[in-house]
């Protein structure tokens, strides 16, 4: 072989390992805190329950080297968009941007599970949140309760004691030689909410006479404006996480967190 053809083999193979590097990008090494579980092991839940609270905790400014997520904690999105009619109460518009989320670092694992069928690993938590705190800028038209509303301003909110149950499917795949967890569903449920507090400014005009009456009919009737939205914001929660949850799970090799993985 020429010296030149060799030069140009070695150069080509250089190129085709980066090409397939900026493909799939991973996490290289096995993060300190992680002790991978079993997922076939249904008495196993202690250890699944502290994998997920230490990937909450130590991960809270982002997992190293991932671009595109972003920290767990304050967690943030963009933009929402909400539209619910469920009369009498309700019928808005809602625009929701910059919404950022304050809290899920101290999110605690009260009890786990696993099950294996069908080639998919499916994964079970109970989780508690003892205060969460929102706050976003908003647009809202519509009514309210007894309240016609058109406004667009700041939206601070705070959630006591939230626990809910949430659900993940993952199914194995290989990406250069290593295995990673594709996440194809989640599912929450909401299980529990002691209190949800809600402000909103600017919510005619500046007159805070109106404001505080408005902010003080909606906290009053929390649950009532809880139970008609729960839906539409469940489902806008589980494709928030469903997004965070396969970029992360595709970055970090299976093998880093459950056991018989290469």
């Amino acid at each position: 072989m020429t010296a030149f053809a060799l030069r140009f083999l070695l150069l080509s193979s250089s190129f085709w390992f980066v090409v397939l590097r900026a493909q799939h990008p991973y996490l290289e090494e096995q993060p300190d805190f992680v002790k991978p579980c079993s997922l076939k092991d249904s008495e196993n839940n202690a250890c699944l329950s502290e994998l997920i609270e230490n990937m909450f905790q130590h991960w809270q400014n982002g997992v190293p080297g991932l671009r595109g997520v972003g920290a767990l904690d304050p967690f943030r999105v963009g933009k929402l968009r909400i539209a619910q009619r469920v009369p009498p109460n309700l019928d808005v518009q809602v625009a929701l941007r910059n919404l950022t989320t304050y809290g899920l670092s101290q999110a605690k694992i009260l009890n786990s599970t696993s099950l294996f069928k069908s080639g998919h690993y499916a994964t079970g938590f109970h989780v508690q949140l003892s205060k969460i705190t929102l706050k976003c800028n908003y647009k809202l038209r519509g009514h309210v309760l007894v309240l016609n509303l058109n406004s667009a301003g700041v939206l601070n909110s705070e959630i006591d004691n939230l626990e809910f149950f949430l659900g993940m499917k993952m199914k194995p795949i290989q990406l250069q030689d290593l295995t990673f967890m594709n996440v194809t569903a989640i599912k929450t449920d909401v299980k529990r909410v002691d209190k949800v507090r809600i402000n909103l400014t600017n919510l005619f005009g500046g007159n805070r006479e109106l404001e505080d009456s408005a902010n003080q009919l909606f906290n009053e009737n929390w649950r009532v404006l809880y139970d008609v939205l729960r839906p539409v914001l469940t489902q806008t929660f589980d494709t928030v996480l469903l997004d965070r949850f396969s970029k992360i799970f595709q970055y970090v090799p299976a093998k880093y967190l459950y056991q018989g993985f290469d």
